[in-house]
């Protein structure tokens, strides 16, 4: 698998050419070599041979020479010497050719002069015997005598030419043999250089079958690839379109001429088409954008309106940049997206947002009469009442008692469900400034407040060290305050109430919308007490306004207090969980993030 892994690897394979190609080009150099030398032993031995011929030729001549002279003395017949003149000339243009063949070899030259020095002495004495055979008076003693001389030195002039044949024939022994040995190693040089190539292009051809494949996956892959863009866009309602500023050819997509109600490629790519869909009102304003980022290069993001074949107008978010394409040639890349329905959905935003405010500045009156008018007369009412009991209740009958009794109780939850209301209504409303806070301190001012409540109910009030975290100030005091006064309201009959306020360990299983949460992210603090509780089935019900689960009337209440709570510990995006039993108690986990704003 790894050998298969490097063989697919372009930049091994690469270098596994180079080192095949050097290595061939190192075969092929000495390849060279040796058939230069190949050819210079070839040249020696031609060279040996052809010395060797052309002394036999000499000799022969010679040899041919002298026969006829012999025949002349004996048989004094002229035509035996009527070439005579012709094979000396036919010798020295052997000597022409032998001297040429020896040329590159000093000691053989000298050789061959020593040997034309004999031939011309050997014909000095042709000479000087035929003039003897040809004198009226010959001696013959004399003709004998100079016949042996020449026959003798015909006998050295051999010697000497056979000791240059046989040197020349030891010669092209060695010759012979370096080229054996020569043309062995030219064969196995040959015979690698062969193999190499053959295995170069073995390797080539199956790499190039590698990486056809691959390019073949590739093109797929890139033919899919191209497929789903084209479905996407058409899903997603977007096209895009490409502009070759130096060939000024436009190219779109398939959904881009979808986007103006036309099908793919029914008209040619070009501005000159592409105008005649853009609203007149938004023309000058596209062209204008357009022109002055192919001057700048500077990308483009703008919006305008499509006008489509059957009227209908289609608003169009285009965004386009710049880059350079393989060829390095400056490309204008955009895409246009449909936005009407983001655009209708955003003016029936606006809208909604115009009547948000309007309800908001309608809450805001509301608060304003909620937290003024409203308890003005109610403020007045309670001081009638208060006035009614110091000086007149001797004048009321029992029955008036009763109904007195009930004015003044009515007038007191009212003025409770007003400042809960108020007091709900900040945590909707108001401001949400966070700021550094000691809940150490937020919860002794607490307890200072509801120190009546608190002394009235003889409760045990059980702190802990809680950490200093970054809170809105005023809607923390509530929470707490609220809670306590929930633990205060609904504790047990003829049982000291215990109320303990603490942080706590986050556990492992804790959970909240499917998420692990954990101490790195959360703190976790907890109200206890050893009230009535309820049953765990009512735990979400109790945080929804105007829900009360105890109606006895001992247990006074407007239904918004815990509401609150659960308002505020959102505000701080945290959230609350509650824990009760009855008779036994009620146990509140108050999660606020660590990192809160």
């Amino acid at each position: 698998m790894k050998l298969v892994n490097l063989f697919k690897n372009s930049q091994v394979f690469k270098i596994a050419l180079v080192i095949a190609i050097v290595v061939v080009g190192y075969i092929a150099s000495v390849f060279y070599t040796q058939m230069q030398s190949l050819e210079s032993s070839v040249n020696l031995i031609t060279n040996s041979t052809e010395t060797q011929l052309e002394l036999e030729r000499v000799l022969s001549i010679i040899s041919i020479y002298e026969t006829n002279l012999r025949s002349y003395i004996i048989t004094k017949d002229d035509s035996y010497l009527e070439h005579r003149f012709l094979r000396r000339g036919e010798i020295d243009r052997n000597f022409t050719r032998i001297k040429k063949l020896v040329s590159n070899n000093p000691a053989r030259s000298k050789d061959v002069d020593k040997l034309k020095r004999m031939i011309d002495y050997r014909f000095a004495l042709f000479r000087e015997t035929m003039l003897l055979a040809k004198s009226p008076n010959n001696d013959s003693a004399l003709l004998n005598a100079k016949l042996h001389e020449s026959s003798e030195f015909t006998e050295k002039m051999k010697t000497f030419v056979y000791k240059t044949i046989n040197a020349e024939g030891d010669k092209l022994k060695i010759h012979n043999e370096n080229h054996q040995f020569e043309l062995q190693d030219s064969i196995i040089s040959a015979f690698l250089l062969v193999i190499l190539s053959l295995l170069i292009l073995l390797l080539s051809f199956n790499k190039m079958n590698v990486d056809i494949d691959e390019l073949k996956k590739t093109n797929d892959e890139l033919k899919f690839v191209n497929r789903s863009f084209n479905y996407a866009e058409k899903i997603a309602g977007f096209g895009h379109w490409k502009l070759n500023l130096e060939t000024r050819a436009y190219t779109f997509s398939d959904n881009f001429f979808r986007l103006l109600g036309a099908e793919p490629n029914s008209f040619k790519p070009n501005l000159e088409n592409i105008v005649k869909y853009i609203h007149p009102d938004d023309l000058d304003y596209v062209m204008d954008v357009h022109k002055k980022s192919l001057l700048t290069q500077e990308a483009t993001s703008m919006m305008f309106r499509y006008v489509l074949p059957n009227g209908d107008y289609r608003y169009i978010m285009s965004v386009g940049t710049f880059t350079r394409n393989s060829k390095g040639q400056l490309v204008k890349t955009g895409v246009n997206y449909d936005i009407s329905n983001q655009y209708k959905k955003t003016i029936e935003l606006e809208e909604n947002n115009k009547e948000l405010k309007s309800i908001n500045e309608e809450l805001e009156s509301f608060n304003n009469i909620v937290s003024h008018d409203l308890q003005e007369p109610l403020h007045k009412i309670q001081m009638f009442i208060s006035r009614i009991e110091a000086k007149e209740m001797e004048l009321i009958t029992e029955q008036g008692k009763v109904y007195f009794s009930k004015i003044r109780t009515s007038a007191n939850k009212m003025q409770a469900l007003l400042i809960d209301l108020v007091n709900y209504s900040r945590t909707i409303k108001g401001d949400k400034v966070f700021v550094e806070t000691d809940l150490n301190t937020v919860l002794r001012q607490v307890i200072d407040d509801l120190s009546l409540n608190i002394e009235d109910k003889k409760a045990i009030i059980n702190l802990e060290a809680l950490p200093v975290i970054k809170v809105i100030p005023f809607q923390i005091e509530q929470l707490f305050v609220n809670l306590i006064s929930n633990s205060l309201k609904y504790s047990k009959e003829n049982t000291v109430p215990q109320i303990a306020i603490f942080l706590d360990d986050i556990g492992v299983n804790d959970v909240h919308e499917g998420e692990i949460i954990s101490d790195e992210n959360y703190y976790k603090i907890i109200v206890a007490d050893n009230g009535i509780g309820f049953k765990q089935e009512y735990a979400e019900k109790i945080f929804v306004l105007f829900q009360r689960l105890e109606k006895d009337s001992k247990y006074s209440g407007t239904g918004l207090g815990l509401a609150i709570c659960k308002r505020i510990v959102e505000n701080h995006d945290g959230f609350i969980k509650v824990n009760s039993d009855p008779g036994i108690g009620t146990r509140f986990s108050i999660y606020i993030p660590k990192n809160v704003v």
